[in-house]
Order: C-alpha cells, then structure tokens, then sequence
C-alpha cells in the first residue's frame, strides 16, 4: 500500500512538471506570434494653420492614415490655431518632446530657410526637389544632431504677392513705396533691391498699418491677404510670386526612431499624401479668392517678373553664397529652376 501511495506521487509530480513545462512554451508561443511594434498612444500634432485652411486640412488627412494605417496603435490629437504656444514656443516642446509634432513655417535652420530667396524656387515642388535630395538628408541629419528634430515633409503655401493702394507692374512702381516686411535680412534686402522702402511690422498690428497709412502695402501668400482682411484696406494686388515658402512637418526625432521600421513609412507616407490633399484646396481656393476679389473690384496685376527677377539677383547670389557657399548655392540655383515634368 505503501509503495502504491509513493507510487501516485511521483506521477502526479511528473504530470505537474510537464504541466508546468508546457506552460511556458504555450508562454513562448504566444510571444513569438505577437508583431513587435512601438507602444502607441496619443500624439500631438499642434499648426498655425486654422481649421478649414488648406495645411490644416492635409494635418486631417495626416490623422486619418496614421490611425487608420497602425490599426488605431497611434491616435493623433491637432490642435490648430497656435493653440499650443507661437511657433518658437511650439519648435521647443517638440524638441522637448512634449509634443510630437508641429506644422509651421519654421524649418529649424538657416540653410533651410534660405531657400525662401526671392524667385530661388520656381514652386513648392521645386522645394520638395531640393529637401528630397542629399542636401535635404545633410540637413535632416544636422537637425537631428543638433536639435533632436527632423521635417518629414511639407505642406505648401501659396507664392508670396503683393498688395498695395497703387498698381504695381514693375519695380519702379514700388519706388518710395512703404511695405511691411517680416524682419528676416531676405525680406528686407528683397523689398530694398525692388526700390521700396521695407518697414519690419508685427503681423498682428499689419492691418492698422495699413489702415492708418504707416505703411503703403505688403506682401503675404494670398489666401493669408484674404484671412487678415487687407483688401478691406488695398485696392490692388499684384500677382509677383516673389517667393515661395511651405510649411514644414517637424517631428521629434527620439519619438519617430521609436517607431518600427513600417510605421516610419507611415508617417512618411501620410506626410506625402496630406500635401497633395493640401495641394488640391489651396489650388481650389486660390481660384475663388480671385473670383472674389474680382467681385469686390480689386484690382489684380500679373506682372512681367523678369525684371523682379533681375532687380533680386544680387540678392540671392550674395546671401545665397554666404549662406552655402558658391558651388552649393549654383547646384541649389539648378535643382530649383529644373524642369520636373522631364
């Protein structure tokens, strides 16, 4: 009897370690199957732009994809209407990592912005041409050292114009004229080689500028003339196109390399198609700002801009040098005249 007892134990000890043994396979099995990925939550993606405007239009689309594409891992939170700070303010808690992402006109670098030099970039694709390239990757990865941030991709603005209480078809128009600039040493030598007297004004006061006659015009992208009410203040626009300047996708980069490989492209990916969306509105509201404006009797000038550019040469030769040094600078000159249609 004794034995028969021993003889039940050592069994039920037997079954108990295999029992236990296939515990933990099962344990390793169920690991194995898991797809490994980042942890997912909420993210914040905080703009200028407000809703209903075509960049935060695109930061919709953005959304949607994100979530959508990482099976709801990541939920993404925007916050519109510099509703997170200014845009210097918001560049920081990025870098900080309080927010994961920004949409503003702030590329984090001079050798970026520069780019905005007067009839440098042909387009907003002329841009991405320039940023696509292995400059653009030189200076994502000088962002990322310096800064801890990378763009990730752009979203587009119109061509800057220029409005003003005098038609304007060539620069001797602007002759002694006072126009706001912002204050950046491109806008202000711009508006000086054009002849015109730049006087730098916070944009918050521009329209009582305007009003009162301290300065004589300005220049913006046309659907920011149309948002502040200027033609309520200005007869005419001119259609100069004397610069373009997107907006940048600046995302922090600790957050973004904790992304898996397939959620990087991801993000890339709903990068690209939130500008083409983007795109495809500001076109359409560019053509019923200029139905409307026609409407209320403004005058609209499409001047010949060879001679705005001619006027501007110095300028982005010099700064454009300064700025890359001359062999860069003649290859930027190139990749943002090049024909992309080819």
């Amino acid at each position: 009897m004794k034995k028969l007892l021993l003889l039940l134990v050592l069994m039920i000890g037997v079954l108990a370690a295999c029992g236990g043994g296939n515990e933990d396979e099962a344990d390793t099995g169920e690991d194995s199957n898991e797809v490994e990925g980042s942890e997912g939550g909420t993210i914040s993606f905080s703009t200028w732009a407000n809703e209903g405007e075509a960049a935060y239009v695109g930061m919709e689309r953005f959304k949607e994809i994100v979530e959508e594409e990482t099976g709801g891992n990541y939920t993404v939170d925007l916050f519109p209407g510099n509703q997170l700070g200014s845009t210097a303010e918001q560049m920081e808690q990025v870098k900080m990592g309080s927010i994961e992402l920004m949409s503003s006109g702030d590329p984090g670098m001079i050798e970026i912005e520069m780019l905005s030099l007067p009839y440098l970039m042909e387009s907003n694709e002329h841009w991405a041409n320039v940023l696509e390239s292995d400059i653009g990757d030189e200076w994502n990865e000088t962002l990322k050292e310096d800064q801890g941030i990378i763009n990730i991709g752009t979203l587009p603005r119109g061509p800057r114009v220029i409005s003003s209480n005098t038609e304007i078809n060539e620069p001797a128009d602007m002759q002694g004229l006072k126009f706001r600039t912002p204050e950046r040493d491109y806008y202000v030598q711009t508006f000086e080689a054009l002849g015109a007297s730049p006087t730098p004004i916070d944009f918050g006061e521009l329209y009582s500028a305007l009003e009162t006659g301290i300065v004589d015009g300005q220049e913006n992208p046309l659907e920011t003339i149309v948002a502040g009410g200027f033609m309520e203040v200005q007869s005419d626009v001119s259609l100069t196109n004397h610069m373009y300047k997107p907006a940048f996708i600046t995302v922090n980069d600790e957050f973004f390399e904790g992304l898996t490989e397939e959620e990087q492209q991801i993000f890339r990916d709903a990068s690209q198609e939130a500008n083409e969306v983007a795109s495809e509105q500001l076109q359409s509201e560019e053509e019923q700002m200029m139905s409307d404006l026609e409407e209320q009797e403004v005058t609209i000038t499409e001047p010949n801009v060879d001679a705005f550019k001619e006027a501007t040469q110095s300028v982005r030769d010099n700064l454009g040098t300064d700025t890359w040094g001359e062999e860069r600078y003649n290859r930027i000159v190139e990749m943002g005249q090049e024909d992309l249609n080819e």
